[in-house]
């Protein structure tokens, strides 16, 4: 019945235009926010089966109501923790409001069912502020959720939750990174990723996901555990069908790199190409024993960057006309980004990375015409100070046609004696995610699509005005200004 009240917002030309039962819940009754989250989260996290079959009336309007026809799908399994969850999303993504903390303070740009998701805290830890009875918070079993999030994350409804209580609510995130299995929340991640860009398919659901990787990817802890976790038999993974082991970090690695080149060729948007580096550079100064084809991947997408860079510069000198700006600076970030992170792995863990050295030795003519380029060039300057200390020493070894294991062993060697003062110190990039005032924009269609993909309720497609911004959302090649905008947010 909420959904169906709250639907006057479906048939919305636009997402400020007033919508009474919605706006009633979201204000009235916000006194009352705490208890609506508590009590639809927990209906979420029970997971309760529908009643067995009988021939009661009471039966025959439940069943009225929730029919077990259609989809089989595990959110379709549980009709009342799917519908408290889709309510409990429609009123956490709504646009924040102001409201006033006192008569003397300003007002803060808030959103009522969002503060009550931030209050809740894990009834199987002890907090010290809550032991003298003072404050009076709604307790949940956070290793429930978490283990629901991670066998099922691929049901949108759940991811977008997942987000929401992430991006909210410091204690759950905390419980999230100090877990001792990142891996079993990190593949489903990867994995769903990895398949959505090869299928060209979901770009909404992508961007969430990164958002993920981007929150895991500022907690250094976080970023040193999963350099030291090796996975493997990963079937999905079939752009190198052999690689038997790799370490967690080393994967995340290759699942953005990966990303950033389909998305360099096909979707080109600037929003996959930020955030996928913006992982990479905050994982950077952490990477440890870089396997040997994520070393060569990281290389070859300097190289791939630095072609498309010299190929907009070479058909404008051509035509004679002037360089296209805004071209020229995405290329010129994504180079200076790719740089700066090679240069970090350098700078901080070098002799634990000799693929890394390595790679560069067979590649060390790639970053010569950066050489006296304004942006690029510290950076530059400090990889080719490797490239040469390395290169030299291997040339003094005066090997013939030495193996890449010889090459190998010696780069090792020479790294014992290597010392990073001898690079300029550059600063050291760190990202942090911070949601837009505007992030309903993207949100609130998002969640109308999957309310309107579930067809437990029927409403006109033809009416439904906001799906129209789902629709654009995940196909912007029909607006090639999109993507810039929605990075720009």
């Amino acid at each position: 019945m909420l959904l169906v009240l709250f639907s006057t917002q479906l048939h919305r030309a636009r997402l400020s235009e007033a919508n009474y039962f919605l706006d009633l819940l979201s204000e009235k009754f916000s006194n009352r926010s705490s208890t609506i989250v508590a009590k639809l989260l927990e209906n979420f996290v029970e997971q309760r089966s529908p009643p067995a079959q009988t021939s009661s009336v009471v039966y025959s309007a439940y069943n009225y109501f929730f029919s077990r026809s259609g989809s089989g799908s595990d959110a379709d399994a549980f009709p009342v923790a799917d519908r408290s969850l889709l309510l409990l999303l429609l009123l956490g993504n709504q646009a924040k409001h102001y409201i006033p903390v006192s008569k003397e303070g300003p007002p803060i740009w808030s959103s009522a069912y969002r503060n009550a998701l931030s209050s809740l805290r894990d009834q199987n830890a002890r907090y010290s502020d809550l032991e003298n009875g003072n404050i009076k918070v709604h307790l949940i079993s956070f290793k429930d959720l978490f283990e629901i999030f991670c066998r099922s994350l691929g049901v949108e409804e759940r991811m977008l939750l997942f987000y929401l209580i992430l991006v909210e609510n410091e204690s759950f995130r905390v419980y999230v990174l100090s877990r001792t299995d990142p891996e079993t929340i990190y593949i489903p991640i990867l994995k769903m990723i990895y398949e959505a860009i090869e299928g060209k398919t979901n770009y909404s659901q992508v961007y969430v996901l990164l958002i993920f990787l981007l929150i895991f990817s500022q907690d250094d802890v976080n970023n040193e555990t999963i350099q030291k976790i090796s996975v493997g038999n990963l079937a999905w993974f079939t752009e190198r069908p052999l690689l038997k082991s790799i370490s967690l970090g080393g994967l995340v690695s290759l699942v953005l790199i990966r990303t950033l080149q389909l998305n360099l060729s096909h979707q080109k948007d600037i929003y996959f190409h930020t955030n996928c580096l913006a992982i990479l550079a905050n994982m950077s100064t952490s990477m440890l024993d870089m396997h040997a084809y994520v070393a060569q991947r990281i290389i070859s997408l300097f190289e791939l960057i630095s072609k498309r860079h010299q190929k907009v510069v070479n058909k404008s000198q051509a035509s004679g006309e002037a360089l296209p700006y805004n071209d020229i600076t995405v290329y010129e970030d994504l180079l200076s980004l790719v740089l700066e992170i090679i240069n970090s792995v350098l700078t901080h863990r070098l002799k634990h990375n000799t693929q890394l050295v390595y790679a560069l030795l067979l590649k060390r003519e790639i970053f010569v015409p950066f050489r006296l380029h304004a942006r690029l060039s510290e950076p530059i300057n400090n990889i080719e100070h490797v490239i040469n200390y390395f290169h030299a020493r291997v040339e003094e070894a005066n090997l013939k046609a030495p193996s890449s294991v010889e090459v190998l062993d010696l780069i090792a060697q020479s790294a014992r004696t290597w010392s990073p003062n001898r690079l300029t110190v550059l600063p050291d990039l760190k990202f942090q995610y911070e949601e837009e005032q505007d992030a309903h924009e993207f949100f609130v269609p998002y969640v109308w699509a999957l309310i309107h993909r579930r067809t437990f309720i029927y409403w006109s497609e033809e009416k439904a005005h906001i799906l129209d911004e789902y629709r654009q959302l995940n196909d912007p090649s029909d607006d090639p200004d999109l993507s810039t905008e929605r990075a720009e947010r």
